[in-house]
């Protein structure tokens, strides 16, 4: 894993009225889906911070319950408007949408593990991350990026290692860091691709721009 440090930054956030990602179609920056400002977000973090101290303790308190979150895939939603039905078979949902769902997948615990940590720690300490997950195989994966002390992963999914600060000097090549977001700014290591989940056709295009906006597979 490369780093924040090495990561560039990029004006080019995939947005468009295409979206893969949003409910009804509408164009959202990258930016968006980080939220600290959500009332929702600032409640529960209160909750899960009191009576808590140190940094780290907050951090793993907000992983702790953003991991208890039954996973899924990929979100469905069903959502109906003045009687107009809009299906979405994999939605990225904001942060006080996801506090709500059911079950979420890696990206949407991500954004709201992010927008979380915001209340405690600087923009440029905190980053959704979306690359791949080198196993057995490749995928597209979410995790979270924090400076502390140290560079860590959250990893919200993995039930292996969920709910631990993970050093970013131990993973080697398991996470493939490609896109650094939080609601300040995007931030990419270049000549990369990210594989399916958020490739929909498997490294036809760089970026998100292929996940954001399908269409342009076609």
């Amino acid at each position: 894993m490369e780093g924040i440090d090495e990561a560039v930054k990029t004006t080019d956030q995939p947005i468009g009225g295409h979206s893969a990602a949003t409910l009804l179609g509408e164009t959202k920056l990258l930016t968006d889906w980080i939220d600290p400002d959500s009332v929702q977000v600032q409640n529960t973090y209160a909750e899960l911070t009191k009576g808590l101290s140190s940094t780290e303790d907050k951090v793993l308190a907000c992983l702790r319950y953003v991991a208890s979150f039954p996973y899924t895939r990929f979100v469905r939603v069903n959502t109906n408007v003045a009687g107009r039905t809009f299906i979405q078979l994999d939605a990225w949902l904001t942060p006080a949408e996801a506090m709500y769902a059911p079950k979420t997948n890696c990206a949407n615990r991500t954004y709201l593990l992010a927008s979380l940590l915001r209340q405690e720690l600087p923009a440029e300490n905190v980053w959704a991350c979306l690359g791949n997950l080198n196993n057995d195989h490749q995928d597209g994966h979410a995790w979270t990026y924090v400076k502390l002390d140290r560079n860590y992963i959250l990893e919200t999914t993995n039930p292996s290692v969920k709910n631990k600060l993970i050093p970013v000097e131990g993973v080697g090549n398991l996470y493939e860091d490609i896109v650094y977001v939080n609601d300040v700014e995007v931030r990419a290591v270049p000549e990369r691709k990210i594989r399916e989940p958020f490739s929909a056709c498997y490294n036809c295009l760089p970026f998100l721009s292929d996940y954001l906006d399908r269409q342009l597979c076609l």
